[in-house]
């Protein structure tokens, strides 16, 4: 029944291109709220408002719940009852609620914030419903406020992982978690964020987030991890997933250094939002099952240290990112076979602590 009332309108041979879509993080609805009900002019009699629409923040929701139960993506609130005889001050139109994730922006075509739902309390209402009929409109019900509003999901992680394609970021966040990722030698294995949680035996937990690998020129819509360079934002910290041996794109492509590879991945989060660069750091080097000696290993921690001096000296100005990640760890993994991988979460652990010790001292600060 409740494919019959909601895919009617679309035609068959489109069902497929509705029921079989990727992760949705941006979602466009029209919303209306009702129109408020005629009033009694002989009687005085006042007409209902109409219902407003509501949005609510829900735990376990995706946004591809949320457009997979109202298709045609229209939610219109009921009008309110007409004012009669027996009821003079009638009866409003029920509300419309929208229960969407937590971590959404709803925004206006224009861009502009009206809220975000972050916490399962939060909510808020986007189209009013219409006045009822009274003496002020010639008791005529007045039309409910209608617009488009946009769903904007910024995944909320406690971790957040940054690396270029096949870094090997998906083997790590199976190997931490319990999640299953697609893994695959061929870059852009990941094609949307996937989500994990880390459960410790005292039952502490945290969730960590593997986005798309990101490519040079990310900021500027390029590559796969563009789309979802968002996500970082809400990260409580950054988790570096950097492969030792380098990265290539594709043949025709250079060659990159592991300490280029954090070089330019730091200059594109520079460039798409300044303030990335204030969260905390971890770097974890990963692949060092595949090294034969630890010359590369000496030369990535020998550049880090004088990383000043080497910028200076070896790369364009282009490139060179005006500020510097502090990485408060560094931590050498082979996330393939587990090696170090319970040290590295440890070092995570105690670094969402002394996140949460660091927001506490600002709240308090914040009152004095």
């Amino acid at each position: 029944m409740f494919f019959t009332r909601c895919l009617f309108k679309i035609a068959e041979e489109d069902l497929g291109r509705h029921l079989n879509l990727p992760f949705i993080d941006k979602l466009r609805v029209y919303v209306r709220g009702g129109r408020g009900g005629n009033g009694l002019k002989k009687y005085g009699g006042i007409g209902g408002p109409g219902g407003s629409i509501l949005v609510r923040g829900q735990r376990h929701l995706t946004l591809r719940n949320v457009y997979e139960k109202n298709l045609p993506k229209r939610y219109v609130a009921s009008d309110g009852e007409h004012s009669h005889k027996t009821s003079l001050n009638a009866r409003p139109g029920e509300n419309l609620v929208i229960n969407v994730p937590l971590g959404i922006q709803i925004l206006r075509d224009n861009g502009e914030l009206v809220d975000e739902i972050n916490d399962i309390d939060d909510q808020c209402i986007v189209a009013h419903g219409g006045a009822g009929g009274n003496f002020k409109t010639h008791f005529e019900g007045q039309p409910g406020e209608a617009t488009m509003i946009n769903f904007d999901l910024k995944i909320l992680a406690d971790v957040g992982f940054v690396g270029y394609p096949n870094a090997g970021k998906s083997t790590l966040l199976s190997m931490l978690s319990r999640t299953h990722p697609a893994i695959s030698p061929v870059p852009f294995t990941t094609l949307h964020p996937q989500l994990g949680t880390v459960i410790f035996d005292d039952g502490r937990s945290f969730t960590i987030a593997d986005l798309p690998g990101l490519i040079e020129g990310s900021h500027t819509k390029m590559g796969l991890g563009s789309r979802f360079l968002k996500h970082t934002l809400r990260s409580k910290l950054l988790l570096f997933v950097i492969d030792i041996n380098g990265f290539q794109l594709e043949l025709r492509s250079p060659v990159r250094s592991a300490f280029d590879s954090i070089v330019f991945l730091t200059k594109e989060l520079e460039l798409y939002q300044p303030s990335l660069l204030n969260k905390m750091a971890i770097l974890a080097i990963n692949k060092i099952d595949q090294l034969e000696d630890k010359t590369k290993l000496q030369e990535l921690h020998y550049a880090l240290d004088n990383y000043k001096e080497i910028l200076k000296n070896e790369y364009e100005e282009k490139w060179c990112p005006k500020n510097f990640f502090h990485f408060e760890h560094i931590v050498e993994i082979s996330g393939k076979y587990g090696t170090h991988c319970d040290h590295l979460c440890s070092i995570l652990r105690r670094s969402l602590d002394e996140y949460a010790n660091r927001e506490q001292k600002s709240v308090k600060f914040s009152f004095l």
